[in-house]
């Protein structure tokens, strides 16, 4: 044991003393000096967490103003992450949990710091609590679950994309992943019955290992593979296609095995195929232009890397460029015909009228009524309301406009839904400023700056309301 490491367990003796007298804080202390003396162990973290909840009698929600007096913390992080300064968001974070310890965003930024410092223990730790405080909230459980499936711990990797696919079904990575992480624990999980039967279970490489791009090569010949009865996923449904060719549930379960490989044109044959045989079967359809979607997602995004790698090529530009408009369209096709065949699901209408709203599209007109249906999801209505205010005036419709938006903010809180608090009183401040009701415009800012006082260009306004002459929106 080093010295650090003795300091350490020293602090960590006199915190669970503090712990036994229930001296909250002078606890936090010592297992706070714990942590900066072995950055690295989770008990003492954990340690930590639990004592600040203490601090405040397990209330829930921190310390009184919690929002308001993280506003700092969470600038910092913001700016901190523009450079990827990881170690000044670790301890932003931390400074964060000392005021409210039930905050999902900082265990999020702390896991993501702590990520990149290959702190792998307590990042995970971070991350889980983030996914435990907000357990629908997509972003915190799509980058637990990769974080999992790069350790190989697929049940809990599973369970987040699960989680991510039933909150919003057209998440085609989400179900690509599912996918791809059973096809891979199967074969790890081949590897390893093969390694005992011949007694051949070596010792994990001490080199990090890529479970996808494992798997990927697996998948593409690169490792040995075999076609015997049980031992190739690919070659058992090949040999059940034979046997049955009219059978059109194979060629989906293949498509969907060469789909998790990321193998898109394979995909695209077997479901070419299996419509074929149910041509009248839109559901099928949708799956074709899921796999069309994917596939151009991914050139896309390597079109785009090799763009800002080379800024100063506009043949790679526009080309990458023109991928991210062939996206869009594709998008747009595919939740087109989302709706139509499922007139009734409100959540595809939304996911419908959220392209048709974005600013490659701008059919405000055809997304309007799409969100007037899905504002009757409860589930839906605050973020149907926002994007419908934001329609209408785009659309013209101040007044229309300003009546949604209105409708949306009774009862919205900031720790609900940031996002939509945020765009709303924002938007409502533009519409008032626009009709020289500056009082208005300003209580709508102020909301905004008192949860973000970087958001957009609110500050610029507020400035500028004194002599504020009619803007309209699209300024």
């Amino acid at each position: 044991m080093n010295e650090r490491e003795k300091g350490g367990a020293e602090w960590y003796r006199k915190g669970t003393e503090a712990m036994q007298h229930k001296n909250w804080n002078y606890a936090v202390e010592c297992f706070t000096n714990c942590t900066r003396l072995v950055p690295d162990n989770v008990l003492y973290r954990q340690s930590r967490v639990g004592c600040i909840r203490k601090s405040y009698g397990d209330n829930g929600s921190g310390a009184k103003m919690a929002s308001m007096r993280l506003m700092g913390v969470r600038t910092r992080i913001k700016k901190s992450r523009l450079s990827k300064d990881w170690k000044s968001i670790e301890q932003a974070a931390e400074e964060g949990l000392l005021i409210n310890p039930w905050d999902p965003q900082l265990f999020f930024d702390l896991g993501e710091a702590l990520v990149g410092q290959d702190n792998l223990g307590v990042a995970r730790f971070a991350l889980e609590k983030a996914v435990e405080l907000d357990r629908d909230n997509v972003d915190y459980n799509r980058t637990l679950g990769a974080f999992l499936f790069e350790r190989r711990d697929y049940k809990p990797a599973r369970s987040c994309y699960e989680r991510i696919y039933k909150l919003v079904p057209t998440d085609s990575e989400a179900r690509a992943m599912l996918g791809r992480i059973d096809a891979v624990s199967m074969l790890d999980r081949k590897g390893l019955e093969d390694a005992e039967s011949t007694r051949d279970v070596k010792v994990e490489p001490t080199q990090p290992v890529n479970a996808y791009e494992e798997d990927r090569r697996a998948r593409k010949g690169q490792q040995k593979s075999a076609d015997a009865p049980g031992e190739s996923a690919e070659a058992d449904l090949i040999h059940a296609i034979r046997k049955d060719p009219a059978n059109v549930g194979l060629y989906l379960k293949l498509a969907d095995l060469y789909k998790a490989a990321r193998d898109f044109g394979k995909a695209q044959d077997q479901l070419t195929k299996a419509l074929e045989l149910s041509p009248s079967n839109g559901e099928i359809r949708e799956l074709i232009l899921d796999v069309q979607l994917s596939r151009l997602r991914e050139e896309a995004g390597e079109a785009d890397a090799r763009a800002r790698a080379n800024p100063g090529k506009e043949r790679l530009v526009e080309k990458a460029r023109g991928l991210q408009q062939e996206v869009v369209q594709k998008e747009l096709e595919l939740f087109t015909l989302g709706v139509e065949l499922n007139p009734t699901d409100l959540k595809k209408k939304f996911e419908l009228a959220q392209r048709l709203a974005s600013r490659h599209i701008k059919q405000f007109s055809k997304a309007i009524p799409l969100l007037q249906q899905a504002a009757s999801n409860p589930s839906l209505k605050v973020d149907a309301l926002v994007l419908l205010g934001e329609c209408f005036a785009r659309d013209g419709k101040s007044d229309l406009a300003r009546r949604q938006l209105e409708k949306a903010i009774e009862g919205l809180g900031f720790a609900d839904r940031p996002e939509a608090f945020k765009t709303a009183h924002y938007l409502l401040g533009r519409l008032y400023q626009a009709a020289g009701k500056n009082e208005q415009a300003e209580h709508h800012y102020g909301e905004v700056l008192a949860v973000d006082y970087e958001y957009r260009d609110v500050l610029k306004r507020m400035e500028e309301l004194a002599g504020s002459g009619g803007l309209t929106l699209d300024e």
